[in-house]
């Protein structure tokens, strides 16, 4: 009996991964859908279960090859998932880019009273256009003040807590729920070189109850609707609280035909980060560390970086990239 806990313990473990593993293709309904937003961490699992049986089946504990051969190909499975966001992508810039357009996301936490520490991190990293997210009206006036001297052109949102800073002028701004079907989002018309650039901040709701999830669908259908409908440059922006793996994020990126600005760049998880008003251990936030914040923009740029930054007492990170305007 002894012998078969071996058998028995890595089989449990593959028939887990792999159910968690094919996840991502199927689970359209929630509250499955929300373990798809972990293929890293199963990739990292998959390459430790196949490490140790491999050692189990090199010491003759172990003797199943179809076990090896099924862990090897848990591994290819979530491999193809993960590895192709390193690999380098036709929408990255080859050499040093000249004149890049930055672009700063952030997502505060409503909680967050830090704004001196969110304006050092807005200086340091020297946007041109920074959209913030879960700010209300006094934040946006001290963001504005220790601000106006790099960001002098502002648009507050009149409702879903979103807030657009920016380097070029404003040319249209308004906040838009679609008709009533996608939420709020901040849809805005800025000038860069004399070129119109439709920029749009979101932030769908976090799916954790059956209402928000459906909520945050509605919200990126409608959202790949109007996109569809626009012919010029475009950044999409925000907290999607969505990640690279869920089939919502597949549909919404086969509609839109929009490009995430990762690719070529790794992962960069996003959330979740320490901060005063976070009461996750300490030690379970670098495991469970997702990808939710993105920066998507259509065919007409080019990535020349992309990075998070800091997070201010925020449990998101800032999300930096810079853009070329092809």
């Amino acid at each position: 009996m002894l012998q078969r806990i071996p058998l028995i313990v890595a089989t449990a473990t593959l028939l887990a991964l792999g159910l968690l593993s094919l996840l991502s293709y199927i689970a359209w309904f929630w509250p499955v859908e929300l373990l798809t937003h972990f293929r890293v961490q199963y990739f990292i699992s998959s390459l430790i279960v196949s490490s140790v049986l491999v050692i189990l089946w090199r010491t003759h504990h172990l003797k199943s090859k179809i076990l090896i051969l099924a862990a090897l190909l848990l591994v290819e499975l979530n491999g193809i998932e993960v590895i192709p966001w390193y690999l380098p992508h036709p929408q990255q810039v080859v050499g040093k880019a000249a004149k890049p357009i930055r672009i700063l996301s952030f997502n505060l936490n409503i909680q967050n009273n830090s704004d001196n520490e969110v304006i050092k991190l807005v200086r340091k990293n020297h946007p041109d256009v920074a959209l913030f997210i879960e700010v209300d009206q006094d934040a946006v006036e001290n963001l504005k003040a220790g601000l106006k001297d790099t960001l002098p052109y502002s648009f507050r949102s009149p409702g879903g807590g979103l807030a657009l800073l920016s380097r070029f002028s404003i040319q249209q701004a308004k906040g838009d729920n679609f008709n009533g079907k996608g939420g709020h989002n901040l849809l805005a018309t800025i000038e860069v070189d004399k070129e119109p650039i439709q920029l749009i901040g979101t932030h769908p709701l976090v799916p954790v109850k059956r209402q928000t999830f459906h909520s945050r669908n509605r919200q990126l259908a409608a959202l790949s609707d109007y996109i569809r409908g626009v012919n010029q440059p475009l950044i999409l922006v925000g907290d999607f609280n969505l990640t690279p793996w869920s089939p919502y994020y597949r549909r919404f990126i086969n509609k839109t035909s929009l490009h995430n600005t990762r690719l070529g760049f790794g992962i960069l998880p996003s959330w979740p980060r320490p901060a005063t008003h976070v009461h996750f251990p300490s030690w379970l936030i670098p495991l469970v560390n997702i990808s939710i914040d993105h920066c998507l923009v259509s065919k007409h740029f080019s990535v020349a970086r992309i990075y998070t930054g800091g997070n201010a007492n925020s449990d998101h990170a800032s999300l930096v990239t810079d853009l070329v305007l092809r």
